[in-house]
């Protein structure tokens, strides 16, 4: 059955392209815009580099945070959790981390602080977001990360007593590895 299936869609395809020929149809391929192509993306290095400075100051603060990278998707890069962190941190820095790459760029927020702000001004508030997307977390803890003026990323922070002592970790996280960000990676 498979098989005929995928002869039967062969032969679509090959009537397909005769008729277009038949009638004059050109087909193209489409090309990747050259602006496309050069869109920065996070090396992992650098993801590296700004899980460990975030772990590193939040350690000698006596904090055990976990600390998730996440690309432009909202895909985990980087997740590292330092020993005995609370069971919670690795999906909170998770979702710290996606709803600021997520939501940040449309309200023009750079860390959940400033994003819970802007939300708050709001007639509906976080009211409206929060009921429709689980993965979303407004807590402080989390930062963008750009290259220039391009989100690149987000990073979240879960562990340490205060939400906003998490958001300190990861701002020193990206401050760790800004250079390299501004160097067009």
């Amino acid at each position: 059955m498979r098989l005929s299936i995928a002869f039967t869609s062969a032969m679509i395809v090959r009537k397909i392209l005769l008729l277009t020929a038949a009638m004059g149809i050109t087909v193209v391929s489409l090309k990747v815009p050259a602006h496309a192509e050069s869109v920065p993306s996070l090396p992992l290095s650098l993801s590296l580099d700004a899980v460990n400075e975030a772990i590193r100051v939040c350690g000698v603060k006596g904090f055990k945070v976990t600390v998730t990278v996440v690309d432009p998707d909202g895909i985990i890069k980087v997740q590292a959790r330092s020993d005995g962190t609370p069971i919670h941190s690795q999906q909170f820095s998770f979702r710290k981390a996606y709803t600021m790459v997520s939501m940040g760029p449309m309200l023009g927020a750079d860390t959940s602080s400033a994003l819970i702000k802007a939300l708050s001004a709001s007639p509906q508030g976080l009211t409206n977001v929060q009921g429709g997307s689980t993965p979303l977390l407004f807590l402080p803890g989390a930062a963008l990360m750009r290259s220039g003026k391009t989100y690149i990323g987000a990073i979240g922070v879960s562990g340490a007593p205060s939400s906003l002592e998490d958001e300190v970790c990861a701002l020193s996280g990206i401050a760790k590895i800004q250079n390299g960000l501004d160097a067009g990676l």
